[in-house]
């Protein structure tokens, strides 16, 4: 039987479902003797026999729960390398009802993980790690274990333990996950399956209300390295970041950006920019926000606004709620930093939503949205009585320069739009030359033709430009980055 199944899989080939027979074949082990016949004829040292070591060993357990840890014991602590990884994920499936087969389990597995190799390390501290998630009675050897191995660690063994996060990282306990998530610091950027797997396990831990966990794993990797800044490889994580509460979300951009760390500034500025509703994203400003000092509140406003800048209405948002809980004199720095440079550049969308904002007799802000609308006010007429000064308008030529430099990047950014395009890779483009609809014939079953017409509309979408970009794009430039690289409150 055992030889008939070996086949099968051989002719299956590099197959997904090619592990399939297996499982019938763990039925059919469990029978019997069937179990010790199978480690019998099964060599350690063939690699191709190593999944045949673990379905006799949990096919043993089932019969012979003793008998099965020794052997599993045995097997760990010999030469063959695959034979001892198969018993170590043996193991980690054991039920070990008694607290001395544990403890054997434990002991055997910190004695083989001293002169393991990368592959052998992944399955030992995965094992261990499933022992403690059924029996709480093991976290402190299964911590230990983890703390003693993870300078060691390789490629091999962050990839697998990735694995155990992501699949069961709500039900360990805490102590662990922050071991694992320390491992996961390792992890290579080129690796991009351990990466999503790292993803996943955020996504996860954010939902299962576990958000301190989940930052702490995914925050030192932003820090460590500039390309993960887009939040691109960590899309489920930061989308469950947006689900949260507003107040919430408010903190963890409020501690990004006031970490005084550019690659979380950036992040903060991605997690804002990924958002794909069609509002934008409002902050509340609540519980750790309010406990903030006046210093610290300036220091946020100013990089809250230099880094979220292309967000008007986000920005403004934290910076009104900042205003609403300030002392007199920190309540005027932020007004005037809201309103220029942030107001004067977005007098459109940032304006029309203050206009909107619905407030309370009582509160603080009422006067100040009111005063700062009546500044606008005044700024715009300002600009509108000047007139159109004939010496400040661009050549003929700079338009057509300004304009071609325009339609090439209009140009480069859809061409790599329609590569990220799910929908083009699965349709078939056509170009149309002439006409205001489409019209294709469809073949039916039975030979016949159905013509098919589709009327084409037009769309259209606008992005409002900062004014200061236009009017002094050079003092606009240096202003934000000198809000962005502050490191203690401006006077």
């Amino acid at each position: 039987m055992l030889a008939a199944v070996k086949a099968l899989v051989e002719r299956a080939g590099n197959d997904g479902a090619s592990g399939i027979p297996n499982r019938a074949y763990l039925r059919w082990a469990e029978q019997g003797d069937r179990a010790r016949a199978t480690l019998a004829a099964s060599n350690p040292q063939d690699r191709d026999d190593a999944p045949y070591i673990l379905i006799g060993l949990q096919a043993l357990a089932k019969i012979a729960p003793d008998e099965a840890l020794t052997r599993a014991i045995a097997y760990l602590s010999g030469t063959a390398t695959s034979a001892r990884s198969a018993a170590a994920k043996a193991i980690g499936e054991f039920e070990l009802v008694t607290s001395d087969a544990r403890n054997r389990a434990a002991a055997a597995l910190t004695v083989a993980s001293n002169g393991a190799n990368d592959e052998d390390c992944g399955h030992i501290l995965a094992a261990i790690c499933e022992i403690a998630r059924t029996h709480p009675d093991m976290e402190t050897s299964a911590v230990g274990l983890i703390d003693s191995a993870k300078e060691k660690v390789g490629d091999q063994t962050v990839h697998q333990l990735s694995f155990e996060l992501m699949l069961h990282c709500e039900a360990l306990p805490t102590s662990i996950v922050a071991g694992l998530s320390a491992i996961m610091q390792k992890v290579a950027l080129e690796n991009r399956g351990t990466l999503t797997n790292i993803d996943a396990t955020g996504n996860r831990l954010v939902t299962h209300g576990r958000l301190n966990e989940a930052l702490a794993l995914i925050t030192p990797l932003i820090t460590a390295h500039d390309e993960l800044t887009s939040l691109d490889l960590f899309d489920g994580f930061s989308s469950a970041l947006r689900q949260l509460l507003p107040s919430e979300f408010t903190e963890i951009l409020s501690e990004w950006l006031l970490s005084l760390d550019g690659n979380l500034g950036l992040a903060a500025n991605s997690l804002v920019s990924n958002n794909h509703n069609d509002a934008p994203l409002v902050l509340e400003v609540n519980g750790a926000t309010l406990g903030l000092s006046d210093d610290e509140k300036i220091l946020l406003a100013h990089r809250a606004i230099g880094y979220l800048f292309n967000h008007p209405i986000t920005a403004a948002s934290l910076v009104l709620g900042l205003v609403r809980h300030s002392g007199e004199a920190t309540r005027k720095i932020l007004i005037d930093i809201l309103f220029d440079p942030l107001l004067i550049s977005y007098s459109g969308e940032l304006a029309d939503w203050l206009d909107e904002q619905e407030i309370d007799a009582g509160d603080p802000t009422q006067p100040i949205i009111a005063d700062l609308l009546q500044r606008l006010k005044i700024y715009i007429d300002g600009l509108r009585n000047a007139g159109r000064i004939k010496e400040l308008r661009p050549s003929e030529r700079e338009v057509l320069i300004e304009s071609h430099r325009q339609h090439e990047a209009m140009r480069q950014a859809y061409k790599q739009a329609e590569k990220k395009s799910v929908f083009l890779s699965i349709a078939t483009r056509s170009v149309l030359l002439y006409g205001d609809r489409s019209i294709s014939y469809i073949q039916r079953p039975d030979g016949t033709r159905e013509r098919s017409e589709m009327k084409l509309q037009s769309i259209s979408h606008s992005v409002e430009a900062p004014r200061l970009n236009t009017l002094e794009p050079f003092e606009l430039d240096y202003k934000l980055r000198v809000f962005r690289s502050m490191r203690a409150a401006k006077p």
